[in-house]
């Protein structure tokens, strides 16, 4: 298992969107993006925010590196968020295939999975 986490956490993350949606979008939007600061992508549409379960290893390597945050501040703002009406928490979803799957057949629909996921079905917007 440790192993599997090493493997995992030095593989690199990259932020994922549909092909059709036109927004650019640098790092600073992507953390807007995924603390709830923003719930619009440029173009006024909404975002589709997709994230994995609290205890995947996935989440956790990705707020550590691309947000700057550890899983328990990253808790603390969505739950002040949920409570205060300020944004709706992130669909979750279980693995990279069904990120993939969700993000490939929704515009507005942001996630990010291991970067030796990468196909043509999703843009990479972030890395």
């Amino acid at each position: 298992m440790l192993a599997a986490h090493a493997a995992i956490a030095e593989e690199e993350m990259v932020v994922i969107t549909n092909p059709e949606n036109a927004n650019v979008i640098d790092r600073a939007y992507v953390i807007k993006v995924y603390t709830g600061a923003v719930k619009g992508w440029p173009d006024g549409s909404p975002i589709f925010l997709l994230d994995y379960g609290q205890d995947s290893e996935l989440r956790k390597i990705f707020y550590s590196k691309v947000i700057g945050k550890s899983p328990a501040a990253m808790r603390a703002i969505w739950s002040q968020n949920i409570f205060t009406g300020k944004a709706m928490p992130p669909r979750v979803t279980q693995e990279d295939n069904e990120m993939k799957r969700i993000v490939a057949g929704n515009r507005n629909a942001i996630g990010y999975i291991r970067a030796s996921q990468i196909d043509r079905t999703i843009k990479v917007v972030d890395r």
